[in-house]
């Protein structure tokens, strides 16, 4: 290959090299364009939220309410999400809370402090706030707003504040799910109602402070917040929440994630316990959802067609202890131990720790096989390629079955004729012992011991013969 021949074939891999670069480039800028698209529609259906709740409040009162305030402080955060602007949060919360409460407390005063409105409202909710940010509220707007702030990575706290962007609570397939739950109606002044979910409620799911905590949570998700839950209200429920946590286990989460960076990094990252609670929570989920079912709307729905808050809450309790699993109360456990997690990422931040055999290789491969099950386990509802193999499977069992069944239809005649020719035989044996124990007996007198030798071989002989042909005769 002479010279020009060479710079000749370089320069066209070169020209390949590019052209595979803007692909790459092409593509990259495409899945931002997705990403930014789906940002502003969020924003759209937020600042339309938002201008519905604030057409009764303005014709009803001229002062500004709760809600209003709250949506000057959404659209404040809006723009900050339009232009893409970095939230850096200082600690001005006078009490200690879970971590991702620690940063959503502070989050919600930094809006308010840039509110525009009234300033002597605004600053008395802000020292209300700070004093007790158990007081905070959210409307469903602002704590939209806020949750696609952290999935955009937008506020910083510290190097943990970027896990609060796969948190289950901030989540864009569960927020809505968690407040629809947990909302409850606030009255301001006398004069407007808006639903409000507040860090109360939110602190008591992590907390878990009375027994009935997440049983109230499930009740109130499963009958969309009404006072009695019918039984077709649970199957289309459950089945969603079905849908629902299948898609958090199969997809990305915030654990898995951590499990995946654990194997590759220190340990300080890494939780034996943690990774275990949330296998034992993957697996019961996998392997009890269609069963949990059927048990439950047995059990539920067994004298009557709709159940209250406290039928469900003693029915539960059985059901659980029949069926050794709280799959109703997955929700509630992966809020929990992925807030405990966060909280563990904290500490383990600020404290450095010894270095230990990390052990999350083993968690990973349990994940990943747990993933590739399906819940609903060759049942007909799901044609996915686990259960129809599963179903194949299933069926050919059967088929084997069915065929073994006919075999021993054909065989059951014949069956019954070897059994009575073996009753024969065995009475026949008998006959034949009694009969040569006889001739033993009489042989042994002494007047015919001597005849003996000459007449035993020959009638045992005869005897044997006489066996064998009323066997043949059978």
């Amino acid at each position: 290959m002479n010279h020009i021949q060479q710079v000749f074939l370089q320069s066209i891999m070169k020209q390949q090299q590019q052209e595979k670069q803007q692909q790459v480039k092409q593509e990259e800028n495409g899945q931002k364009q997705n990403i930014q698209y789906l940002q502003k529609q969020q924003l759209l259906s937020i600042i339309q939220q938002c201008q519905q709740q604030q057409q009764p409040i303005q014709q009803a009162s001229k002062s500004p309410t709760l809600i209003e305030i709250q949506n000057q402080v959404t659209s404040f955060f809006q723009k900050i999400i339009l232009q893409k602007q970095t939230i850096n949060l200082n600690n001005v919360l006078d009490q200690q809370l879970p971590y991702f409460l620690q940063i959503m407390g502070n989050l919600v005063i930094y809006g308010l402090e840039n509110c525009p409105g009234e300033k002597e409202i605004v600053q008395e909710i802000i020292s209300q706030y700070k004093s007790n940010p158990l007081k905070i509220t959210m409307s469903c707007s602002l704590f939209q707003t806020i949750g696609l702030l952290f999935r955009s990575q937008l506020v910083y706290y510290d190097q943990s504040t970027k896990y609060l962007a796969n948190f289950l609570l901030f989540r864009d397939d569960f927020c809505d799910i968690f407040f629809n739950t947990l909302y409850c109606y606030q009255i301001t002044h006398g004069q407007s109602f808006s639903q409000q979910m507040g860090f109360t409620q939110i602190h008591q799911m992590i907390k878990k402070t009375q027994e009935d905590v997440w049983t109230a949570f499930i009740f109130k998700m499963l009958s969309q917040q009404q006072q009695k839950m019918t039984k077709d209200m649970f199957l289309l429920q459950f089945n969603q929440y079905t849908v629902s946590m299948n898609n958090f286990f199969t997809k990305s989460n915030l654990i898995m994630d951590l499990v995946e960076q654990s194997v590759k990094q220190t340990s300080k990252l890494h939780n034996d316990q943690i990774f275990q609670e949330y296998l034992l929570i993957m697996g019961s989920f996998k392997a009890t959802t269609q069963d949990f079912l059927k048990k439950a709307t047995q059990v539920f729905f067994e004298e009557s067609n709709d159940l209250d808050l406290l039928q469900f809450s003693s029915n539960i309790i059985k059901i659980h202890k029949q069926m050794n699993c709280q799959i109703l109360f997955i929700l509630p456990m992966l809020f929990q131990l992925e807030s405990q997690y966060l909280d563990h990422l904290v500490s383990n931040g600020i404290q450095d720790q010894q270095p230990v055999k990390n052990s999350s290789n083993y968690y990973l491969k349990m994940i990943e096989k747990l993933k590739n099950k399906c819940v609903y386990n060759g049942e007909e509802e799901c044609n996915c390629k686990k259960c129809q193999c599963i179903r194949r499977n299933r069926n050919s069992a059967k088929e084997s079955q069915k065929k073994k069944r006919e075999a021993l239809e054909k065989i059951g005649p014949l069956q019954d004729e070897y059994d009575k020719i073996q009753k024969k035989v065995k009475s026949l044996e008998k006959e034949n012992q009694v009969i040569t124990k006889l001739l033993l007996d009489v042989f042994r007198h002494p007047s015919l011991e001597k005849l003996a030798s000459q007449f035993i071989e020959p009638l045992t002989k005869i005897l044997a013969d006489q066996e064998s042909y009323n066997i043949d005769e059978c």
